[in-house]
């Protein structure tokens, strides 16, 4: 009898895994506590990544699809895979991306940082409970939309935010198999 051995092949799929890292820190530093999330990852990005690798004559340009603002607002509604902009940004406290708050990882993970200082987004009328990462666009501070895209968003435990404390966002993006 002939054995025959069958060898079933998958294929590699690369996937993208977020975690969110927030510390409360008080006037001098401290940190009072620290909230870890894992982060949604949205349809949009995967089709960032498309187009980044593609190139296409009717693709945005590269500089538009890099990661350009981190994002914050009040909801508190879960994310999804299909949410296209945060539910309730509060649009004065949106944060530039730039190379030096871009920091390399591990192969195959990227950092990214941004600060809520003790003078930035006191007084809301309802705590910072959501947060996002967007693509760069064309102007990185516009409203979604466009070739500006929500790359990933996350809700957190509520933050009353006063001038008594700044929040650290940490955002660290993995590219798995």
């Amino acid at each position: 009898m002939d054995l025959i051995h069958r060898v079933s092949l998958r294929p590699s799929r690369l996937r993208m895994v977020g975690t969110l890292i927030i510390h409360v820190r008080d006037v001098r530093g401290r940190v009072l506590r620290t909230i870890h999330k894992r982060n949604t990852i949205t349809f949009d990005a995967g089709d960032a990544v498309r187009a980044l690798l593609a190139q296409r004559a009717t693709d945005p340009a590269a500089t538009e699809l890099q990661l350009g603002s981190m994002r914050f607002g009040t909801s508190a509604t879960s994310p999804t895979r299909y949410d296209v902009d945060l539910i309730e940004e509060v649009t004065t406290i949106r944060k530039q991306l730039t190379d030096s708050k871009k920091v390399n990882g591990v192969s195959g993970e990227l950092s990214l940082q941004a600060t809520i200082e003790t003078t930035e987004g006191n007084g809301l009328s309802k705590p910072l409970a959501e947060a996002g990462l967007c693509t760069q666009g064309t102007v990185w501070n516009a409203n979604i939309g466009g070739n500006l895209k929500l790359w990933a968003r996350q809700v957190h435990a509520p933050i009353t935010k006063t001038s008594a404390i700044s929040l650290d966002y940490n955002w660290t993006l993995q590219f798995t198999t």
